[in-house]
């Protein structure tokens, strides 16, 4: 975890100003390159650069297995991924939202039989929070997990968009059932992260922000169970609310 935050000097201001250390999250700028082509140029935090290649060509549907992918390097700047049966986007298929490219595609259905119990929700995402290590040294990351009936998976990153991807690349390495998962995360709820959790099958997302529109109606659509302000022991169910019992 020091790979995501460092030392550096402040000045604090209330009733005085004084001098003093604080921790700040760490970022980088990295290109994906993927045999040969460049997909798009990333500032994300420097953990877990693996789970974040996986996640995001799952669930951006570059990959459908672990299978797909023969090759991984890591450079200093960039990540070069060889894939079989690669095919380049084209331009007509990108769309951007908060700056982040993804690809514009038919939406997904979820198929799952999955339910859950307010009480557990509740739980869940109180240990979110406390395994949020970066988040409370510096509160300068977003916080994201996977979790089914043995798997609690947390991953942590300065952007809210890797932050999923990581901790799907982390659920795609220990072979989950994404069908029988939920997603707890931290941000909003826009069209692209939902668009996300469709393209692997996650049938619940809970956070403690707020959905957009476009966000409420790829999940309706999707037929994934959406919750949002998630705090003090209660939320809001904003689609498919059949999956949670209250």
């Amino acid at each position: 975890m020091s790979k995501m935050f460092k030392k550096t000097r402040i000045i604090r201001v209330d009733n005085q100003s004084r001098e003093m250390e604080d921790f700040v999250a760490l970022d980088i700028k990295i290109e994906l390159n993927v045999n040969g082509n460049i997909l798009g140029k990333f500032f994300l935090s420097p953990h877990n650069l693996e789970d974040f290649i996986l996640g995001y060509l799952l669930d951006e549907r570059y990959i459908k297995s672990m299978e797909d992918v023969k090759k991984i390097e890591f450079k200093s700047s960039s990540i070069q991924v060889s894939l079989e049966n690669f095919e380049l986007w084209e331009d007509g298929d990108l769309a951007c939202y908060d700056d982040w490219f993804h690809r514009e595609q038919t939406i997904s259905s979820v198929k799952s039989d999955l339910r859950v119990r307010k009480e557990k929700i509740l739980k869940a995402y109180d240990k979110l929070i406390e395994k949020a290590e970066v988040w409370s040294k510096t509160g300068g990351t977003h916080v994201a997990a996977l979790v089914d009936k043995t798997h609690f998976i947390v991953r942590e990153d300065v952007s809210r968009h890797v932050a999923v991807d990581k901790v799907i690349g982390a659920g795609l390495k220990e072979s989950i059932d994404f069908s029988d998962s939920c997603l707890l995360c931290s941000g909003r709820i826009p069209p692209d992260r939902v668009a996300k959790l469709a393209n692997v099958g996650i049938p619940i997302m809970i956070t403690k922000a707020a959905p957009t529109m476009e966000g409420l109606k790829v999940g309706k659509k999707a037929g994934i169970t959406l919750i949002g302000f998630l705090r003090n022991g209660r939320f809001n169910i904003y689609t498919h609310p059949h999956r949670i019992i209250i």
